[in-house]
């Protein structure tokens, strides 16, 4: 996303893979394989900020950390607009999923 020009806001590593933390609202009609927008008002247990992959609380770390001042004080809004994500989110699942297929093939 980065080499395309495009901004990555905070992204934390979990058991489920990565969670990206998107901006308000900018996702409404999200549809993707092996992804899940969670709704208004779902709790989201965040680790805290300096907590960086391979570092976890809870078996989750920062890959990407929330920009934050030295004092600690504000963290960064900058986040990840839904619609930013989408493509290179699906090109990332057809490339995963054609490597699968390699690797079912015994590499062939």
């Amino acid at each position: 996303m980065r080499e395309a020009g495009r901004r990555v806001g905070p992204v934390i590593l979990g058991p489920s893979g990565g969670e990206f933390i998107l901006e308000r609202g900018s996702a409404p009609r999200w549809s993707a394989p092996r992804s899940t927008l969670l709704v208004p008002g779902t709790l989201v247990l965040l680790p805290p900020s300096t907590v960086c992959h391979p570092e976890t609380v809870g078996a989750r770390g920062w890959l990407v950390p929330p920009a934050h001042e030295e004092t600690g004080a504000l963290l960064c809004a900058e986040v990840t607009p839904g619609g930013a994500l989408l493509e290179p989110y699906l090109a990332a699942i057809q490339a995963a999923e054609d490597a699968e297929a390699l690797g079912g093939r015994g590499g062939q």
